[in-house]
């Protein structure tokens, strides 16, 4: 799994769904509270489902860690 780079915007780093593959994005939006995702509006352009990478970065590890794991036991 390739690990996203975040966007800067108003100081914060952030990351989009839409980045994500389409399976990536549905375990993510299943594991997240929905109030996670924010719309930022920058330089008069709309993101939409976003979310702060801290989150997603913590997302990333726990559910690469939980991915090698699962993969051991089935070798």
């Amino acid at each position: 799994m390739t690990k996203l780079i975040p966007i800067f915007i108003n100081g914060g780093k952030w990351i989009q769904l839409s980045q994500l593959s389409k399976e990536q994005s549905l375990k993510l939006k299943s594991w997240l509270p929905v109030s996670c995702l924010k719309k930022i509006i920058f330089q008069g352009m709309e993101f939409s489902d976003c979310l702060d990478f801290e989150t997603y970065e913590y997302w990333f590890l726990t559910h690469q860690v939980s991915e090698q794991k699962h993969a051991m036991l089935d070798f």
